[in-house]
């Protein structure tokens, strides 16, 4: 059997999945919005019926704060170095710290709002996940 993707740990599959025009996932950038995606990755779109959208080369601002979330992320995590007898401590302390971070931390675009808060309206519309996709021929 397949491993299941990430979406099952997030509750369900969301409606669409927005990319930064990475190789595994498109083929060719045209003008604009345009693009040749990668058939694989298309066959895994229709799967979980997903609209995968991709973003504007050189255009940080589509990707709202992602990218600089993940210098934050990095700082919050990794700073000061932890260190770990094995990968399962290690994963089980990114667990904890991370849901920690989402409890206190606020919403970089609603200051008055905590992450956790906001991730669990959003959760309640993802669609129910059911079968794993084969990523492999």
């Amino acid at each position: 059997m397949a491993t299941p993707g990430p979406w099952p740990s997030w509750g369900g599959i969301p409606r669409r999945g927005i990319y930064g025009n990475l190789k595994a996932a498109v083929d060719t950038v045209f003008v604009g919005k345009a693009r040749a995606y990668n058939r694989r990755f298309l066959a895994m779109c229709n799967h979980y019926l997903v609209d995968p959208t991709a973003c504007t080369p050189a255009a940080g601002w589509e990707k709202g704060q992602v990218e600089n979330q993940v210098g934050n992320g990095r700082s919050w995590l990794f700073t000061p170095k932890a260190k770990f007898a094995d990968l399962a401590a290690l994963n089980a302390w990114l667990m904890a710290r991370c849901l920690e971070l989402t409890e206190s931390r606020p919403h970089p675009d609603f200051p008055e709002r905590r992450v956790a808060e906001l991730w669990a309206e959003e959760r309640a519309l993802l669609r129910p996940y059911s079968l794993p996709f084969d990523g492999f021929l």
